[in-house]
């Protein structure tokens, strides 16, 4: 994927972590930070 592509899903924020990351589930049910 080249650094100008873009995408753009619909999530759920399922745990807000430090350093202002988050975990989200998509919506196929997998879990990614």
């Amino acid at each position: 994927m080249a650094k100008e592509d873009k995408i753009t899903l619909d999530a759920e924020v399922v745990e807000a972590l430090p350093d202002a990351m988050f975990r989200v589930k998509l919506q196929n049910n997998q879990e990614i930070l």
